[in-house]
């Protein structure tokens, strides 16, 4: 099997391949072939952080990828990141080893850059744990009706913004994006296609003519209602401060008179405190009494492809001010090179690697499991109490959860 970037000529073809692999992403229908095609011709010939890999049994393509080259802040540093996505495999090929291929040559191609850290979308968890990944924060949908937000004393501030904004709103998004762990760095081009989908509206914070707040939202209707009964959905808001929020919420609770429901999809687990009713209006209850609010789903995930080289990359971030020498372990059946123990210490926060092999103490677990931890997703500490990382001497667990734990969970806006 061969893996090379995909010639102009084989996209129609990749995208085919895509559109059967995943009908339900309605890619491409019809006339819609030619105008995605050309689309990602553009792509793959103009846009260098973006990029179309084929893999070629006998010459034919047999399935494909997209790779993304993405900065991301970890915790206060930016890191390169390698995302993966459109990992499509022909129907007459599936079951042959076709998207195992794929995803080695991905982190290969990583790895061989200096790129020690990768994520993608899943469209099974479960097949891409076993290839290493590790869960990242999980996506909340909160059902709200629009009388059960706050109404503030403004909403002087709030206009539409068109893709003539784009550019003002990257500006803002990426200030956000250097203070904000786990938010990667957009573009303009790379931003500006959501603006340009039919249905799709962006309300902004604008003052003295700087953004400073935005939320990407579009309507929802149901067939058996009427037409002055809709739905919005929220698809992405960011906001700088107290006071922006409130006018974009002012924004949509005045959207009562036509709006049943706003659907609010965020990372923000603490969202249901901003409510003046937290329970999405379905009247079920979680025994004893527990009001739901909000559904969840596993999205995003996260894996490190080279530990030692990983922590290195990042040791310019302080690590909570603790003061500890560890061996780790992580075990790896992907990525075999990076099953080996690593020895660090950390001064007060500052790592630094020897060979010694002496430690206060060691720990053991899956790199995926260890790919969250390090992310601040999840405590050190929830998964030894789950069975799925051991540690050599318990006096440390609280400790080592310390070292790697993070003020607030990482969060990521970007669809790839």
């Amino acid at each position: 099997m061969e893996i090379k970037k995909i010639p102009i000529e084989d996209i129609a073809q990749f995208i085919s391949i895509v559109s059967r692999a995943y009908t339900g992403m309605k890619l491409v229908s019809g006339d819609d072939l030619e105008k995605t095609t050309d689309r990602f011709i553009d792509i793959q010939e103009n846009d260098d952080s973006a990029s179309l890999y084929g893999a070629y049994q006998s010459g034919k393509l047999v399935g494909g990828m997209q790779f993304h080259d993405f900065e991301m802040l970890f915790h206060e540093q930016k890191i390169p990141v390698g995302g993966i996505g459109m990992v499509a495999v022909d129907l007459l090929h599936k079951k042959e080893g076709v998207a195992k291929a794929l995803l080695e040559h991905f982190h290969q191609h990583y790895q061989d850059r200096g790129t020690y850290f990768t994520a993608l979308y899943p469209f099974r968890p479960d097949f891409y744990k076993q290839m290493g990944y590790g869960y990242g924060t999980k996506m909340n949908r909160y059902r709200v009706q629009p009388d059960h937000l706050p109404k503030g004393p403004s909403k002087v501030h709030i206009a539409y913004l068109t893709q003539g904004d784009t550019e003002r709103i990257i500006d803002f998004y990426n200030k956000i994006a250097i203070r904000t762990h786990g938010l990667m760095m957009r573009t303009v081009k790379g931003f500006s296609r959501p603006m340009k989908q039919p249905g799709n509206y962006t309300i902004g914070y604008v003052k003295d003519g700087e953004v400073k707040g935005y939320a990407g939202f579009s309507f929802k209707s149901n067939p058996d209602d009427t037409f002055l009964q809709n739905d919005i959905i929220v698809h992405e808001m960011l906001y700088e401060d107290q006071e922006v929020l409130s006018e974009m919420l002012t924004f949509f609770h005045s959207q009562q008179d036509q709006i049943r429901s706003i659907y609010f999809d965020t990372q923000d687990e603490h969202f249901h405190h901003v409510l003046t009713d937290p329970s999405n209006g379905t009247g079920h209850l979680i025994p004893h009494i527990y009001h739901e609010s909000n559904t969840q789903g596993v999205g995003l995930m996260y894996r490190i492809l080279d530990t030692e080289a990983f922590l290195k990359q990042v040791s310019d971030h302080n690590f909570n001010n603790v003061t500890i020498s560890l061996n780790v372990t992580v075990q790896d059946s992907f990525v075999p090179g990076n099953a080996r123990k690593v020895h660090l210490h950390a001064q007060n926060g500052s790592l630094t690697f020897t060979d010694e092999k002496k430690a206060d103490v060691e720990i053991k677990l899956d790199i995926s499991d260890f790919s969250s931890v390090v992310m601040g997703v999840v405590p050190f500490e929830a998964l030894y109490t789950y069975g799925k990382a051991s540690i050599s001497n318990t006096e440390y667990l609280h400790t080592v959860t310390d070292l790697f734990s993070a003020r607030k969970k990482p969060i990521c806006l970007n669809r790839f």
